[in-house]
């Protein structure tokens, strides 16, 4: 699912990555679309964010594959707010706010998937994210 796939993106991007702290972080996602009873939880990933990832962001958003830009973006030390978009095969704009800490973050990102409608509305995805770090890198 995209969300999961933003989640690095997101995680490493500039103003987040200075106050996280580097090593083994786990990311999880669930993701609620129009339709379903119950959000769909999302495999978590675990990731290898080094001191060097951490000062160049650009690193890895680079070799993501991944062509989204975020726009808009508010840090206040301990939120990120932001808009999202996405190109590929489908398209997507959001926004979200992610509450972060050295070792820890959660929040929420709305994605409205462009040019695909059901039942007269957008496609819509509401998720939650989160973060943790599990210790250095192996």
């Amino acid at each position: 699912m995209r969300v999961l796939l933003l989640l690095p993106l997101l995680f490493l991007s500039p103003a987040f990555a200075v106050d996280v702290e580097p090593g083994n972080w786990e990311l999880s996602a669930t993701t609620q679309v129009p339709g379903s009873d119950k959000p769909m939880a999302i495999q978590p990933t675990t990731r290898c964010v080094t001191p060097e990832d951490a000062r160049d962001p650009a690193r890895l958003l680079g070799q993501s594959g991944r062509q989204c830009e975020f726009s808009n973006r508010r840090d206040t030390g301990s939120t990120l707010s932001f808009d999202v978009a996405c190109k590929g095969q489908v398209p997507m704009k959001g926004s979200g706010a992610v509450r972060y800490g050295k070792e820890s973050f959660e929040g929420n990102l709305d994605l409205t998937a462009e040019g695909v409608v059901i039942g007269g509305q957008a496609l819509v995805m509401k998720s939650r994210i989160s973060g943790r770090r599990l210790g250095p890198c192996a």
